[in-house]
Parts: C-alpha cells; sequence; structure tokens
C-alpha cells in the first residue's frame, strides 16, 4: 500500500501577505502601501537561500479572516510576514511581525518610526529583508548585501509615480497598461537615472503583446531603448 507523507514546507520559506494600509487620508491611498509591500517582496525574492512564496499567491490574503497556520497550510511555507504601513505628514511608520506559521508565534516583530524620505523607505526595506534573512539563517552572499543597500531614487514623488505605474500594471487591461506607461513616464522625467522606472516602462510594452494590444515588433521597437 501507499505510504501518504505529510509535506514539510522548508524552513527558509515566507509568504509576505499583502500590507495594510493604516494611512487615514486619499493622498496615503493603497498604491503606497502596496508600493512598499511589493518592492520588500523583490528584495527578499533575490535571497537566493530564501523561498518566497510569489506577489500573484499572496495577493490573493489581502484583508484575509484567514489565520497564519491555515495560510501556512495553503501556500506550504514556514513563516509569514504581515505589516502595516502608515503616513502622516512628513512621518512614515511602518510595523512588521515575523510568525511561525505552524505555532502563530512572533519569531520577530519591528517598528520603523521615521522622516518621509525615498531613502528612508528603502532603508528601512532592506534593514527588514536582512532582519528576516537572519531570522532564518539565510546568509546573504556580498552581491545580495550590496543589491539590498542600493537606493534607486531619492525622489520621493518620482517613487510615488513609481508606486501607482506598478499598481497599474499588475491590473493588466490595456486601460490600466496605458496609464502605467504615463506613470512611468513621470517617474523617468522626475528622476531620469531612476533604472526601475525604465524596467516598469518597458513591461507596460511587453505586457501589450500578452493581451493583444501590440504585436511583438512595435512592443520591440518600444522597449528596447528603455531597456538599453
Amino acid at each position: 500500500p501507499e505510504t501518504l507523507v505529510a509535506s514539510v514546507p522548508d524552513k527558509k520559506s515566507i509568504a509576505v501577505i499583502p500590507f495594510r494600509n493604516r494611512s487615514a487620508d486619499e493622498e496615503n491611498a493603497e498604491f503606497f502601501s502596496d508600493g512598499v509591500h511589493d518592492e520588500l517582496l523583490t528584495n527578499l525574492s533575490r535571497i537566493e537561500k530564501l523561498k518566497v512564496i510569489s506577489r500573484t499567491s499572496v495577493m490573493n490574503y489581502r484583508d484575509t479572516t484567514k489565520n497564519m497556520k491555515q495560510i501556512g497550510e495553503e501556500l506550504g511555507v514556514a513563516y509569514i510576514l504581515e505589516g502595516g504601513v502608515q503616513r502622516a505628514g512628513d512621518r512614515l511608520r511602518i510595523n512588521v511581525q515575523l510568525i511561525d506559521a505552524k505555532t502563530d508565534e512572533h519569531l520577530w516583530a519591528n517598528i520603523y518610526d521615521r522622516q518621509l524620505t525615498a531613502t528612508n523607505i528603502f532603508q528601512i526595506q532592506s534593514e527588514i529583508a536582512i532582519a528576516i534573512a537572519d531570522a532564518l539563517q539565510a546568509s546573504l552572499l556580498p552581491i545580495e548585501q550590496k543589491r539590498l543597500e542600493t537606493i534607486p531614487t531619492e525622489n520621493l514623488a518620482a517613487l510615488e509615480a513609481y508606486f501607482l505605474g506598478k499598481q497599474a500594471l499588475a491590473r493588466r487591461t490595456g486601460a490600466d497598461l496605458a496609464e502605467a506607461i504615463n506613470y512611468f513616464k513621470k517617474a523617468i522625467e522626475l528622476d531620469p537615472g531612476f533604472v526601475l522606472a525604465y524596467v516598469g516602462h518597458a513591461d507596460s510594452y511587453a505586457l501589450q503583446v500578452d493581451n493583444g494590444n501590440l504585436n511583438p515588433k512595435k512592443a520591440a521597437e518600444l522597449a528596447t531603448p528603455l531597456i538599453d
């Protein structure tokens, strides 16, 4: 007879569920907390020794009422990171908790309360990623450490435009991709050295091939200069 073996999650596996937007006014809408979450997820996924669940999978758990154990079992991970983002005037507060999915116990938690600047946003994301890698005993390679310490832009308005572009990009419709292009163009105008904005802009054309709005040749013509 067959022997059924329970699936045991990788000890260095983690899911980062969508951060809660704790900002009160319309100016500090959900795009900002989504942007912080998305960039942190990207940082963690670049750490070779971590197994990180994709954005597509974790977005299903926005505002979930499921407990950590249930989420962990559904996603097949040992740990879950949850958090919240709040903007108030020129202040930024990000709180995060790393939870053992099996026991629902907090392994690590921190609150980052700083002035609202693009540099601080990237530094906080870097500090969180490094703390998680340390907690999960996933040693960083020198190139990973260097990448985490990189500040892509110091222009807050450019970063906000980029976050809005990424949010529109994720919706994938033709109208949303056109909107995303406008946001990425704005980010590039505000900071011509903001490499991620060029990447997002190029992605916007590539995705229009998938939904039939652009043929591959035209998309390549538009995207290649941005990639270069």
